[in-house]
């Protein structure tokens, strides 16, 4: 599946996984407008631990709030090829 298409939906949120504030996330917390950052863990089952890119401490932000950051470049298509497959391997019991 190529990634090049930008009306094809991107992959679930997984640990690894680059993202920023949905619209929704803006809405509701403006302070974090658009940041971006790295799931590092899972909070409770509706939440993610995000360590935002300029920011020192690790947040719990709802699922709802959060999108993946879509790879325009090959070096960053290959590094979400990665994460995709960690994210299928970890998703495994």
């Amino acid at each position: 599946m190529k990634r090049n298409d930008p009306d094809s939906p991107l992959p679930p949120l997984c640990r690894g996984a680059r993202v920023r504030m949905s619209p929704l996330g803006r809405e509701r917390h403006p302070k974090y407008g658009d940041r971006e950052g790295l799931i590092v863990g899972q909070g409770s089952p509706s939440s993610w631990r995000i360590k935002f890119d300029d920011r020192k401490t690790i947040q719990a932000i709802h699922q709802d709030y959060l999108e993946r950051v879509p790879r325009s470049t090959s070096s960053a298509q290959s590094a979400e090829a990665m994460t995709e497959r960690h994210c299928d391997a970890s998703s495994n019991p």
